[in-house]
């Protein structure tokens, strides 16, 4: 069985206050993009067995779509075992949720391979217990509000409306715990994002008004990274992008654009950097 695991942007992240566990509170709009890994599930006797396409990527406990295969045997008492083939295409440390999809394609997978016939409230749920961004993912939609950790989730309708972007990742990663523990109260975003407003425009296809509302509280509280992460912002701005942000935790940075031949044209302004990922890719 083969799955797509498709990556996210945050067009929105506002980060509030900080919880009793050390957790935030934040409001999000999350947009799944085209960028994808690919997952292949095969039947195995007993056991986990993952192979990572990147070798710098754990294989074991370590690995979320490991956990993910772990964590449904544990709560179904399924004996069956799985080998998990995973092609990597999604950068790491990226802000773009490559691990929390691959977690969530498995969950999604195996209720299918499995047989295990669990609802998506129950997916979501257990998806909690791998991480915040997870549930986004086994909801399967292109857009989605979310606040508490992030899985507190509404789904936003968008009737076929794609968005382009150009997605650029300079040489070097942000570990979410990093971009949270850097964070101070002066970094927090006071505004709250206008929900109306934000579904109005992405169901009416208009992404002027959309690129006026992005924000991220994170941006701020990159210290030495923040230079670069802004100058790859004006950049895709300088390239025609209507609007530019970091998404999530960093470092990759997105620009909004009308077509996908404007973000191609943007596209291989970056590709000149060495040791830089880019990306277009679209709503997915």
């Amino acid at each position: 069985m083969k799955i797509r695991a498709p990556a996210k942007i945050n067009l929105f992240l506002n980060v509030r206050r900080r919880r009793p566990d050390g957790t935030h509170e934040i409001e999000t709009l999350f947009e799944r993009v085209s960028l994808c890994d690919t997952l292949t599930l095969s039947p195995r006797k007993s056991g986990i067995k993952l192979e990572c396409s990147d070798p710098k990527i754990p294989s074991g406990p370590e690995n979320l779509a490991f956990r993910a295969a772990a964590l449904l045997r544990a709560h179904t008492g399924v004996r069956k075992g799985v080998f998990i083939k995973l092609e990597k295409k999604i950068p790491v440390a990226a802000g773009l949720g490559g691990g929390s999809s691959d977690a969530a394609a498995v969950l999604l997978g195996l209720n299918r391979l499995w047989r295990l016939h669990l609802s998506k409230k129950k997916l979501r749920e257990l998806a909690f217990e791998l991480g915040s961004d997870v549930p986004f993912f086994v909801l399967e939609t292109s857009f989605a509000l979310g606040r508490g950790r992030g899985e507190i989730l509404k789904r936003i309708p968008a009737h076929g409306r794609r968005i382009w972007h150009c997605l650029v990742k300079p040489p070097f990663g942000i570990s979410t715990k990093a971009a949270y523990g850097a964070l101070k109260t002066r970094h927090l975003t006071p505004q709250k994002p206008d929900a109306k407003m934000l579904l109005h425009s992405i169901q009416k296809g208009d992404v002027g008004t959309l690129s006026k509302l992005l924000a991220n509280s994170l941006e701020l509280s990159l210290n030495k990274r923040v230079k670069t992460i802004f100058e790859i912002k004006e950049s895709l701005k300088n390239q025609g992008a209507m609007a530019s942000l970091m998404s999530g935790s960093g470092s990759s940075v997105f620009g909004v654009f009308g077509s996908m031949a404007a973000a191609f044209r943007a596209s291989r302004f970056f590709r000149k950097r060495k040791g830089w990922q880019v990306f277009v890719t679209s709503t997915y």
